[in-house]
């Protein structure tokens, strides 16, 4: 039962398209986990760093990649990894959830790649995904490994800026992408295989409690990326219905994004200055690399 009338609708425009020239056609080690395979490429985590330029990662092959104001694609880095989700801190440097080596620091300046936690109390993490930096440069990280309904044991974590590695949450159902409320009192999880986006509210001593569902979906896959604005307003980047859902601080929904067909599409969600909201997709059956921008109505 739904008592809202339903939102208005959007469509998104490609921005950029990865050329031929910087397409992986090895196989790598990262496909092979997956029913349909993703030899070629598979973009993940928008993110902007100190300059305009939108610095986004390519799992399979382990690169960073950088797209211009022209939405030119540079090579940055390429390196034994498989780096997903991003997030900028204070110094400019890239904090990056890697599945396979942890989280790691990527430094823009000199293209270089180093651990910043690959391992806590000896135990390596299931599979870092997304990755988020708040006011204080705390580093919130989902880690998703395969988790999903029949193991839900997914996590959420919290590094300190003194080393201190927080559990904020051990029974995810695949964790996915974070993002927290513009006054940084609640932590918004995507937890991608129950089709939900989870609240946590934040309290000041580091803890949280009351934990509960915001945003409840359906497809075969569920959220992934996800961005608040200043006024709070929360996008959900749905893959598998080809949307981004945006709705309000309350859950009232406010309008969806689409980007001119179905499928399985978008993965990551940064909402940038100038009221341009980002977001990179995979298309299917054109194979098209591209990141898309479309203008908000508000």
């Amino acid at each position: 039962m739904n008592f809202f009338s339903p939102p208005p609708t959007i469509t998104a425009k490609v921005h950029a398209t990865l050329p031929d020239s910087l397409i992986c056609r090895e196989p790598s080690e990262w496909t092979g986990g997956f029913a349909g395979g993703y030899n070629d490429v598979f973009l993940e985590g928008p993110t902007v760093g100190t300059s305009d330029s939108v610095f986004v990662t390519d799992i399979p092959h382990g690169r960073i990649l950088e797209v211009d104001e022209q939405g030119k694609f540079t090579e940055c880095l390429k390196y034994d990894g498989e780096p997903n989700g991003m997030a900028v801190r204070k110094d400019g440097k890239f904090v990056v959830a890697d599945y396979k080596q942890g989280m790691l620091l990527f430094d823009p300046e000199t293209r270089t790649m180093s651990p910043l936690v690959t391992r806590w109390n000896l135990e390596r993490f299931k599979g870092p995904n997304d990755v988020i930096v708040d006011s204080k440069e705390n580093v919130y990280f989902t880690d998703q490994g395969q988790t999903s309904m029949t193991d839900q044991t997914g996590r959420v974590y919290r590094l300190c800026p003194d080393g201190r590695l927080d559990t904020l949450l051990t029974n995810g159902i695949s964790p996915n992408g974070l993002v927290l409320s513009p006054d940084e009192k609640y932590l918004y999880v995507a937890m991608t295989r129950s089709n939900e986006v989870w609240r946590l509210p934040l309290h000041p001593n580091g803890t949280t409690s009351k934990v509960g569902v915001f945003f409840r979906s359906f497809g075969t896959v569920g959220p992934d990326g996800l961005a608040v604005d200043e006024e709070g307003n929360l996008f959900v980047c749905h893959p598998s219905l080809g949307s981004i859902f945006v709705v309000d601080k309350q859950g009232l929904p406010k309008v969806r994004i689409v980007f001119g067909h179905s499928g399985y599409q978008s993965y990551q969600l940064h909402v940038w200055r100038f009221r341009w909201a980002h977001t990179v997709h995979y298309r299917q059956p054109a194979w098209e690399r591209a990141e898309c921008r479309v203008a908000l109505p508000w």
